[in-house]
């Protein structure tokens, strides 16, 4: 029985390099799904939206003023 589990056993990297490849197999996967669903007609407003900026301005107090671009 020890035979067979030391024979088992796997080091530390392939165990990374096969969670890291389902991971990204997974990720294809779900991009291809999005992807065939757009093609469909069906839209996804997430992916075409910035993410939002922080209000800054309600933070700081009244006399100090955000920089502005040049």
């Amino acid at each position: 029985m020890e035979g067979i589990m030391t024979d088992l056993a796997v080091s530390p990297g392939v165990v990374v390099a096969t969670v890291a490849l389902l991971a990204f197999v997974l990720e294809g996967i779900l991009l291809g799904r999005l992807a065939d669903l757009e093609k469909a007609g069906k839209r996804f407003f997430w992916t075409e939206s910035s993410p939002a900026e922080p209000e800054l301005a309600n933070f700081l107090p009244k006399q100090v003023s955000l920089p502005r671009a040049a």
